[in-house]
């Protein structure tokens, strides 16, 4: 398993920040995260929750995202399309899509 400790902790101190409850946070993986997270899951890009990672390899994401979903209580699932090099993370609002 190769994950990036590097974005991990970012995520984590980010969140911790916001909001202690990770189960109020999803993550996830995607080709082109700004549209995932902005179109897709319909986060507010000036006011909303959320953060990504810098690209990595395709393996590194899905063993990224696995490690946070089998270590922390946030929400999401393993997947992520056609060859994800990004992790995501957004704060779960009333108006945002999982």
């Amino acid at each position: 398993m190769t994950i990036d400790k590097n974005f991990i902790n970012k995520a984590i101190e980010y969140i911790d920040n916001e909001h202690k409850n990770k189960s109020d946070w999803y993550v996830g993986i995607a080709t082109r995260p700004k549209d995932r997270l902005f179109i897709d899951h319909n986060v507010n890009e000036h006011s909303g929750k959320w953060i990504y990672s810098a690209q990595m390899t395709e393996q590194t994401a899905r063993d990224t995202e696995k490690y946070l979903l089998d270590n922390y209580s946030f929400k999401g699932g393993v997947g992520g399309g056609d060859r994800p090099c990004y992790v995501y993370v957004y704060k779960i609002t009333s108006y945002t899509r999982e």
